[in-house]
This record gives structure tokens, C-alpha cells and sequence, in this order.
């Protein structure tokens, strides 16, 4: 990790011990993107680090602003070569949340997803994942946006559990005090539903925030949305989130995307709604409803009065729903949207 890299830098240049301490401030507290904006370092050793340390393990090629510069995304391009995007967001006043990716590509292929469409090339490292929230949090302070950033979802290119380890290391960095500092329970792990996953977060990171991308409440026609659930069905699925609510009592999102024609009449609703009441403790879930963006140039956008019909008939059944503005589809930032 980058901490690490920086400490063996000052050991292997016999320089004293404070340095440490200092170019980590200049990286987590000041947000410098150069070397040389270092200035309080002597001109040699920034010379030094420029040569020898990355402050981010890849390199910003582009950056998109949407028009209310309520939203941004970036294509960043790994040391391999790949590529990925990452957003940063204004979903309220005076808080900023950054969207990161865990995967180059996604193996998932869900049927309304541009990065599923890119196939599944390698997994990210925890430094690439926790790289992104830095470079938000360089580009906020360089444009006197932000002192700092909200909250961090894990809702970008890929699957988080299916690059376990490696998710679970980039939290860790990102709530360290010493660096950025972004507590659990602001910091979010989105899954299609992968039940070891979803097992394993309950003992490793009970405060942070789980959310499920459902999409649909019908093993077959989710099979179809969501391929994995031939091997993570519904049953499945409902039996390990009673387990995760009984272990962590922590709320958990239930992420639902309407799609015109597919997943949207009001059957669909009442499916939905019926699977929810069968979970023990499903006053603990909550629904995040959210009209299909564009994608492959396709339109499969639901009318705002349908998606409010479709939550009506949630709250009928005595659950919480919550009706999701999309940030950033006018610069193919939104949900599904992502891909190179």
C-alpha cells in the first residue's frame, strides 16, 4: 500500500523518521496531485519522490462535468493499461460522495449494465480502489469544492464481493484516521446478491452499509436480469439476509431498477413486496427505486407517475421506499451507465 511504499522510501534514503508523518499529511490532509506542489519539502527529495513514489497508481485521462456540477466522472487508466471510471456526487447540499469501481469489467452481466457489456477483465487492487476516493478528494480541494468528502459507495464497475479481499482492505484504508478517514457507516457495499459475500461482510465490516441490487422478485425472470442468480437465487438470497439482519441489526437497501416492459408492472411490485414481508426482521429493509438510464443506446426509461404507482403498492405493504434521483446520466455517470 501506498503508506507502506512511502515508509520504505524513507528508510531506503536514510531520511529521518518525521518524513513519514509529513508526506503522509501532504497525500491524506492536503490532497496534493504533485510532488511538486510539495513545496515545504527541500527541492531534492521532491525531486526524489516525483522519481520514485506514485501518488495514485494510475493516471487521470478525462474528466466529465455534468451542467448543475451536481456530478463528475473520470477514465482512469491502470499502469497495465486498462481502464475504468469512477464519479464523484452531490446528491445533498454540501456533501459529496465518490462512486469507485472494484473490477475491470464485470462477469456479472446484468442485462442493463454497459460495464457488464465490457466482459470481465482482472480484479482491482486495494490501492487502485482506495486511489479513487483520493483523487475525488484532490480534485474537491484543488477546486475549493469541498474540505472533504461524505461518504464513499461501492457501486462502480464490478461486483465488490466477488474481489473480496481487496474491498475489504480498501475500507480499512479509507476509515484509517491516519489517512482519509471516511467512517464505516459512511461508506456503502452494493452486491447483486452474492450470498458468501453478504455472510462474511456481517463478521468483517458489521457497520458498513449493505445494499442488494434485486431488480426483480422472480427466480426466472431474475435469471434473466441477473444471470448469477441461478446460483444465488431468491431463496437463498432472503435465508442469508435474515441471518445479516439478526447478526448486525443494521438496515440494508434493497436496490431496484425499473426497467420498461421488464420488471416494472404491478405484479412486479407485489412480488416484491410479498418476498420483503417473508425476510424475519424486514422492517430493517428499505427500497431504493430508480428509473433504467440509457444504455447500449437503448431506452428503457419508466415514467415518473409509474414508478410512483410502483411505490405506492410497496407502502401498502407497510415498506419503506425511497424513489432515487439519478445523478450523473447526463454524462452516462448513472447507475448501469459506467464502462470504457
Amino acid at each position: 500500500m501506498k503508506f507502506l511504499k512511502v515508509k520504505q522510501f524513507v528508510q531506503k534514503n536514510n531520511l529521518p523518521g518525521y518524513r513519514i508523518s509529513q508526506i503522509k499529511d501532504l497525500i491524506y490532509k492536503k490532497g496534493i496531485s504533485s510532488w511538486k506542489d510539495a513545496v515545504n519539502l527541500p527541492l531534492d527529495l521532491r525531486e526524489k519522490l516525483e522519481s520514485d513514489v506514485s501518488i495514485l497508481s494510475f493516471k487521470p485521462e478525462k474528466i466529465r462535468v455534468s451542467k448543475d456540477k451536481k456530478s463528475a466522472k473520470a477514465l482512469l487508466t491502470l499502469k497495465d493499461g486498462s481502464k475504468i471510471e469512477t464519479v464523484l456526487l452531490n446528491p445533498l447540499k454540501n456533501q459529496w460522495s465518490v462512486c469507485v469501481s472494484t473490477q475491470v469489467g464485470c462477469p456479472v452481466k446484468c442485462f442493463f449494465c454497459a460495464t457488464g457489456a465490457m466482459g470481465f477483465k482482472r480484479n482491482l487492487s486495494a490501492e487502485e480502489i482506495s486511489d479513487q476516493v483520493l483523487f475525488w478528494f484532490q480534485y474537491v480541494n484543488k477546486h475549493k469544492i469541498a474540505p472533504r468528502l461524505s461518504s464513499v459507495v461501492f457501486m462502480g464497475m464490478g461486483e465488490p464481493f466477488l474481489n473480496y479481499r481487496e474491498v475489504v482492505m480498501a475500507v480499512n484504508d479509507l476509515s484509517n484516521l491516519d489517512f482519509l478517514g471516511i467512517g464505516h457507516r459512511n461508506i456503502s457495499i452494493s452486491t447483486c446478491g452474492i450470498i458468501d459475500g453478504i455472510r462474511k461482510l456481517a463478521k468483517d465490516l458489521p457497520q458498513v452499509n449493505l445494499a442488494v441490487s434485486l431488480h426483480c422478485a422472480d427466480d426466472a425472470r431474475r435469471n434473466k436480469i441477473v444471470p448469477i442468480n441461478v446460483t444465488h437465487n431468491l431463496t437463498k438470497l432472503a435465508k442469508e439476509l435474515a441471518k445479516y439482519l439478526q447478526k448486525t441489526k443494521r438496515r440494508v437497501f434493497i436496490e431496484y431498477t425499473l426497467i420498461s416492459g421488464v420488471n416494472d408492472n404491478f405484479k412486479d411490485a407485489r412480488d416484491l413486496a410479498k418476498w420483503i414481508n417473508a425476510i424475519p426482521s424486514n422492517y430493517l429493509l428499505h427500497v431504493n427505486l430508480i428509473s433504467c438510464n440509457e444504455f447500449k443506446k437503448s431506452k428503457h426509461e419508466v415514467s415518473p407517475a409509474k414508478v410512483k404507482a410502483f411505490a405506492d403498492i410497496i407502502k401498502e405493504k407497510r415498506i419503506t421506499v425511497t424513489i432515487r434521483r439519478s445523478l450523473g446520466s447526463s454524462i452516462s455517470a448513472g447507475c448501469g451507465q459506467l464502462g470504457t
